[in-house]
């Protein structure tokens, strides 16, 4: 996929320990990081680092906020958004897909960040465990990196 003829769109990257297959539906997608933004694998410890895609193919599918700090979710968020109900399924299908793969003691790591910005740090971390991830409240802020842990309380 070649998001260069888009606007800016958020990019989410998953590092993991091995890649997880190649993955196209309407959901969810998951590829190859494109050669020209490979400045994202630095963040990384994980050694795989995949593009993770959206119903929008690019990840502003994902539920998102722009914010200095971490924000959290809260009733009403997102009340005025048409694409809400598709937001929410791309979200629950990149759940879906970690609690299949992961195992008691694994993490994974998740980057949003705007295409162009891959090699831009972080802003901060954030832990989340996989077990309390909901699809209906989950949400990245931007440029804040993730770590999901299975079997973390």
């Amino acid at each position: 996929m070649t998001l260069e003829a888009q606007p800016v769109c958020l990019m989410l990257y998953l590092g993991r320990k091995a890649p997880l297959p190649r993955r196209s539906d309407p959901d969810l997608s998951i590829e190859a990081v494109e050669p020209g933004r490979r400045a994202v694998e630095q963040w990384f410890s994980q050694p795989s680092v995949q593009f993770v895609g959206a119903h929008t193919q690019c990840s502003c599918g994902f539920p998102y906020v722009v914010a200095e700090d971490p924000i959290e979710y809260w009733d009403g968020m997102w009340s005025e958004s048409d694409e809400r109900a598709n937001d929410i399924r791309s979200m629950r299908a990149l759940i879906e897909l970690l609690r299949e793969v992961m195992r008691p003691g694994e993490s994974v790591e998740l980057y949003p960040v705007w295409n162009g910005n891959e090699g831009e740090a972080p802003k901060g971390r954030v832990e989340w465990s996989l077990e309390r991830i909901t699809p209906e409240t989950a949400l990245f802020t931007e440029q804040f990196f993730y770590e999901v842990r299975a079997g973390a309380v």
